[in-house]
């Protein structure tokens, strides 16, 4: 289980996604990369300036995760829906289901309406059991199919984890994060002050 952050909003948001892919190039000029880790997001949130008890509640929470190895849940408020909807015009009611991996970039997706409009950039997180993966959306697409749509992501999904059965959630759809340890300063100010804490992806 992952609670969510205590806060209503932060003033910046870092998320990112960590490639994985190391970089070089050669004395002739030719580009070579090659991949060491599975994609991740990970990255800087800062508060606004908070009063002295919302500084220590926050600070609790975050000792806390980090000192028993919790997760939290967030969902990116410029994320909720998928950017051809909103919260109110979303057209599903339950959460679509994976059919298949078709490869670490494209899954099969029933649940979806016909004629819904999916858009590179969209979010989406899978879901299966405890575990939480979350991808953006590839390419553009308008839903064919409501029993078998393929749907592009990036970047690639981490291999043989999810299978049919998972859950698609594209409204509010988490990222299930791990705060960083020693990535925040527990100093204290007299005056209102932010905080400012990384945090990285972790599936489970």
């Amino acid at each position: 289980m992952a609670d969510p952050f205590p806060l209503a909003g932060f003033a910046r948001i870092g998320l990112r996604i960590v490639s994985g892919i190391a970089y070089g190039r050669t004395e002739g000029g030719l580009i070579l990369t090659g991949r060491k880790a599975a994609p991740y997001w990970a990255g800087p949130f800062t508060t606004d300036s908070l009063d002295p008890a919302v500084w220590s509640d926050l600070m609790g929470f975050l000792v806390d995760c980090v000192d028993r190895n919790l997760r939290v849940d967030f969902v990116h408020p410029r994320y909720l829906v998928p950017r051809s909807y909103t919260l109110t015009s979303w057209p599903l009611v339950t959460d679509p289901v994976l059919v298949s991996v078709t490869n670490p970039r494209t899954i099969v997706v029933s649940g979806l309406t016909v004629g819904m409009t999916l858009k590179r950039g969209d979010r989406l997180t899978l879901i299966q059991g405890e575990l939480r993966c979350h991808r953006m959306i590839r390419a553009d697409l308008v839903v064919a199919s409501a029993i078998s749509q393929s749907i592009a992501l990036t970047p690639l999904l981490p291999t043989g984890v999810f299978a049919g059965g998972a859950l698609v959630r594209f409204k509010n759809p988490p990222i299930r994060l791990a705060i960083v340890p020693g990535s925040f300063e527990a100093e204290e100010e007299y005056s209102q002050s932010p905080v400012t804490f990384e945090a990285e992806e972790a599936l489970l």
